[in-house]
């Protein structure tokens, strides 16, 4: 018999007023080159499946640091519905101003993004009760490609650098996270993705 996957919401829409909800990213995330990740090895949580409990990569890769400077970093992130015929996906869109403008920016990191696909990690300033909303992962099921880039050599925001936006088309959820056990256990599988596997 055919299964026709109707979704059914299964907690309460309520106001939690011990837990406010807090807006905006942290200033620092990872940016991970999409096929240096070995997901046959990754584990999803088997009781929330958007959840990422270890996310693995190959021998001798790792994941490089993404900063942005001022207020409102990543400013522009955001993730739309998309109305499908037969089901309905997500677009994520993550904006990355590279302050530089000289032929190692362009050679490692411009010309990367320009056609590159990524997993990206980012902090929430709004972590959640017990911490479990804090890495959120931008690129695990369809990956992340530029789809707008601009050097505005006159730009207040750039000083004369780098927009790129990376985007994740048709995700089938609408947020992936990392987390594992606690906020410790998470944070050092975090940190251990900046050195090699």
């Amino acid at each position: 018999m055919a299964q026709l996957c109707e979704a059914l919401i299964s907690a309460d829409i309520a106001f939690d007023c011990d837990v406010m909800s807090v807006r905006g990213m942290e200033a620092d995330g990872l940016i991970i080159n999409r096929e240096d990740v070995d997901f046959a090895n990754c584990v999803v949580d088997s009781t929330n499946n958007n959840i990422v409990k270890t996310l693995v990569l190959k021998p001798g890769k790792k994941a490089y640091e993404v900063a942005q400077l001022g207020n409102t970093p990543f400013t522009g992130l955001a993730s739309n519905l998309n109305v499908g015929t037969y089901r309905n996906t997500w677009t994520h869109d993550i904006p990355i101003a590279v302050l530089a403008n000289d032929p190692t920016a362009c050679n490692k990191i411009i010309d990367a993004l320009t056609n590159g696909n990524f997993v990206l990690i980012l902090k929430n300033k709004n972590k959640g009760a017990i911490g479990d909303g804090e890495y959120q992962i931008f690129g695990y099921h369809q990956g992340c490609r530029a789809s707008a880039g601009t050097n505005d050599k006159y730009s207040e925001d750039t000083e004369g650098g780098w927009l790129i936006t990376l985007q994740e088309q048709n995700a089938p959820k609408s947020g992936m996270f990392l987390w594992n056990t606690d906020a410790t256990t998470t944070a050092a599988q975090y940190e251990s993705l900046k050195s090699a596997a």
